[in-house]
């Protein structure tokens, strides 16, 4: 059983976008896709963003409080829709989104939370008084850092979060594993494998999945598009390995620029991704975890 759920904001980035991707996604017919692959699918709708969230070009990050407003949306709200019996899949909005969701997470699950990041860049820019830079590049610092922004997750630390796919990880990633696209790229089940076998057996993982991971040629819109990047067939092979694995609890999809897809092409091949990646991966999580418990 699937549970779907809405994240309609774009209060990390520059430009809108990604905020009406929830939206169209549905248009497109996502619960209908993946009912098709024999998934039960239920839509608890899109989570209620706050009536006036700021924005601004002011440092050291761009539109504060209005990020932090939409993580404490998430967090007060997830009680609602969070459904540990079934597999939660949200539908972002900009990749900042990770702080909100981590946040509520980690009071369920505490230190057994662990997160996995499939993104083209590690998002761990630090606040700086004399740059206005969009949170969506510093969710993962929030995550890590003490910091007087936010209260991060006191069970959460980097040791417990892993970017796969980057294109080339900062000078400073503050205790994050960080997985290159030219390590990954051709040994994807490899390294995939060899990434689970180093969570514990009683985690819960939380799957990341910012598109802008798929390169360009393939995935044009993506809020910022990547040149190089995963293509669809290496990234379906990625993400169906994570989420076939049963400690696998959710996955979040950001950093889709709805805006950007006129004729709705990249929105109906997302959509397909996400069909294939559920349909094998869940099949497999459900046989795996019958073959423990017999």
């Amino acid at each position: 059983m699937i549970q779907l759920v809405g994240v309609p904001s774009f209060a990390g980035a520059l430009y809108p976008g990604t905020d009406e991707t929830p939206g169209v996604l549905r248009k497109y017919g996502i619960k209908e896709a993946l009912e098709q692959v024999d998934l039960q699918v239920s839509d608890w709708g899109d989570i209620a963003m706050p009536s006036c969230l700021p924005r601004h070009d002011v440092p050291p990050v761009r539109n504060w409080p209005a990020p932090r407003m939409v993580w404490e949306a998430i967090t007060d709200q997830a009680k609602e829709w969070f459904a540990p019996n079934k597999f939660n899949l949200l539908l972002g909005g900009d990749c900042s989104m990770i702080a909100g969701v981590a946040d509520y997470l980690g009071r369920v699950y505490g230190d057994k939370l662990f997160i996995l990041v499939v993104d083209a860049h590690v998002d761990v820019i630090k606040p700086d008084p004399n740059k206005c830079v969009g949170a969506a590049g510093m969710g993962l610092w929030f995550l890590s850092c003490e910091n007087s922004f936010w209260n991060k997750p006191a069970s959460l630390i980097p040791e417990q979060i892993t970017v796969l796919a980057c294109q080339e990880p900062p000078a400073e990633t503050y205790g994050i594993t960080c997985v290159k696209l030219d390590q990954l790229q051709d040994k994807v089940d490899q390294t995939m494998k060899a990434v689970l076998a180093q969570i514990p057996g009683d985690a819960k993982i939380l799957v990341h999945f910012d598109v802008d991971s798929v390169g360009r040629l393939e995935m044009p819109a993506a809020y910022a598009p990547s040149e190089r990047g995963l293509s669809m067939v290496e990234c379906c092979e990625l993400l169906t390995g994570f989420v076939s694995d049963p400690r696998c609890i959710g996955m979040e999809i950001t950093e889709f620029s709805a805006l950007k897809d006129i004729d709705g092409e990249n929105t109906r091949s997302l959509i397909s991704l996400l069909a294939k990646v559920l349909g094998a991966g869940l099949t497999s999580q459900a046989r795996l975890a019958g073959a423990v418990s017999a």
